[in-house]
């Protein structure tokens, strides 16, 4: 086995181990941005009942 051999492995290694890494990482940051979307989705329907309630109130 000559020396192309093993740095074409290293390489192939290396690239394999990148993609998991940056798959890793994308995956993560996707789960942050679906929680921050769902804590505003919370903070609006907090907001709606807030702006519903004075309004029944007045009405009784």
């Amino acid at each position: 086995m000559d020396l192309f051999f093993y740095i074409t492995i290293i390489v192939g290694f290396s690239l394999i181990y990148y993609g998991y890494v940056k798959k890793s990482d994308n995956d993560l940051k996707k789960k942050e941005l679906e929680l921050e979307e769902k804590r505003l989705e919370l903070e609006m329907k907090k907001l709606e009942i807030n702006q519903e309630s004075p309004e029944q109130g007045g009405e009784r």
